[in-house]
């Protein structure tokens, strides 16, 4: 009898070509669905809560399949972080609904967005450092325009397979520490190189370059050419995926 089986999966995006299944590359997904072989001897094709970029890292990816064999879900856990790389771990493996999907029954996504205030060799991998100085106050102001519901084609790069590109922001957070600071950013859904056109457009902002009300200008344009920088993907983290409960 056949069973869906909720993973909860952490990566270090640096070696992979994203999430996506790609040939002749290396991918989270084609990394996993190869151990899953392994452990189950079973083909099977794992849905994910979203697709990330390559370079681009997961604290708290979400991944759904059925599944049929007997092993119970910790079980699973425990044998297929046994066959996975170092740069993939599960993290927790829950028993789902029968009619839960990773992507489709998602009602919110959190990402968060690291910027180094200092140069690190240790967090070069993990974090941008844009070598130049900024201010966090007119950042916080622009970034309050993106809260709600809005068209994001003037911050995403076109899609040929999503025909609306409108989604719901319900929170933005700014977290500083002393040697780094997150933006944290939770919607219905994001497009992509939404959150790293975000980024540079609000570092134009923290420098001077732009005024706060302009990102509100550039987000009603719909125009991604008025956009700034797409930032690096390397400091970029799929942090949470909430369900309904």
């Amino acid at each position: 009898m056949r069973r869906i089986l909720k993973l909860i999966v952490e990566y270090d995006g640096s070696d992979f070509y994203g999430w996506q299944i790609q040939p002749e590359l290396r991918t989270v997904q084609g990394e996993m669905e190869s151990a899953i072989l392994r452990l189950t001897q079973e083909n099977i094709r794992l849905t994910a809560s979203g697709r990330t970029d390559t370079g681009v890292h997961a604290l708290g990816q979400v991944v759904s399949f059925a599944y049929s064999g007997n092993l119970e879900a910790d079980s699973f856990r425990r044998g297929l972080n046994a066959l996975l790389p170092e740069d993939i771990r599960i993290v927790e493996a829950l028993n789902a609904p029968e009619k839960f999907d990773a992507r489709r029954s998602a009602v919110r996504r959190t990402y968060r967005y690291v910027i180094s205030k200092t140069e690190s060799a240790l967090r070069r991998k993990y974090a941008w450092y844009p070598g130049y100085a900024f201010n966090l106050e007119p950042m916080r102001q622009a970034a309050s325009y993106l809260i709600g519901t809005h068209d994001w084609n003037a911050f995403a790069k076109s899609d040929p397979d999503i025909k609306r590109m409108d989604s719901t922001v319900y929170e933005i957070a700014w977290r500083d520490f002393d040697h780094e600071l997150y933006f944290e950013i939770t919607a219905v859904r994001f497009f992509h190189s939404m959150i790293r056109f975000l980024i540079g457009t609000l570092m134009d902002v923290g420098r001077g370059k732009q005024l706060p009300g302009r990102i509100r200008e550039i987000l009603e344009s719909g125009d991604i050419d008025q956009a700034g920088m797409k930032a690096p993907a390397h400091g970029l983290y799929l942090l949470k995926v909430d369900y309904p409960s």
